[in-house]
């Protein structure tokens, strides 16, 4: 299991737990207090409490846990990162869609409005309006999400792949180096002998330079513009194919 997909399952969790806790987004004034939880906003004036319930709030936390569990339970490809950006960016769009609900129909040009037995109640009352920590958890979910789909769940490697290399470069053989960075994030290679392809590009040793045989070009190259070069190249194959696995397991 990658430990981006866990931070996003634990991001998602919080989020619930944290809105069943504390209000994702509020309305506050003197003996005025609307209030945006998991069930609907909790409208509080002067003692008199009520529960308004828009259509979308269930969505919201159903939607944000689809996005943490989706890439736990499927792991073969890169789809379920794919499908779970999506969960956790229209989790954010029903939060601020049910936002809206409350500035269309609970606040009105400066009036607030309070559920009564009998209907509705307009008053003018000086209030303010807050976001909650766990709206600020669901950004960071989306965030999250949408740069697990872009890395493939993989953007923790990105600094220990630059120490690695500098410590092989100077140990190893840069051919070595080059198919550890690959291994790191996870592209699809073929080594032969002296050779290392990925798709159409291939690179090779001649002496102690690193040759890059891209289509009918050949170009002497240092191991920085090789690795980026072949992570490239892998990139192209799994854009094109879309079947890499995102777990490397």
């Amino acid at each position: 299991m990658r430990l981006e997909a866990l931070i996003q399952l634990l991001l998602a969790v919080a989020f619930v737990i944290a809105w069943f806790l504390m209000p994702t987004y509020g309305v506050y004034g003197g003996n005025y207090s609307l209030a945006l939880m998991p069930w609907g906003y909790l409208v509080s004036f002067f003692g008199m409490s009520y529960v308004v319930t828009p259509p979308t709030v269930f969505a919201v936390w159903l939607f944000a846990l689809d996005a943490g569990l989706i890439p736990i339970i499927w792991r073969r490809t890169r789809y379920p990162l794919y499908l779970s950006a999506f969960f956790a960016v229209l989790s954010l769009m029903m939060l601020l869609d049910t936002i809206l609900f409350q500035q269309r129909y609970l606040q009105v040009k400066g009036y607030a409005i309070s559920p009564t037995p009998n209907g509705y109640l307009y008053v003018y009352l000086p209030h303010t309006s807050v976001l909650g920590l766990p709206a600020y958890i669901l950004l960071a979910l989306a965030i999250l999400s949408v740069l697990n789909m872009v890395t493939g769940a993989r953007w923790l490697d990105v600094d220990v792949k630059l120490i690695i290399r500098r410590k092989y470069v100077v140990q190893h053989n840069a051919l070595d180096t080059v198919e550890l960075m690959l291994r790191r994030v996870n592209i699809k290679y073929v080594k032969s002998g002296n050779e290392i392809r990925v798709g159409n590009v291939a690179l090779t040793m001649d002496g102690n330079n690193l040759v890059i045989h891209k289509d009918s070009s050949v170009k002497v190259v240092n191991i920085e513009d090789a690795i980026i070069e072949l992570i490239r190249a892998g990139l192209s194959q799994v854009i094109t194919e879309g079947l890499i696995d995102y777990e490397g397991e």
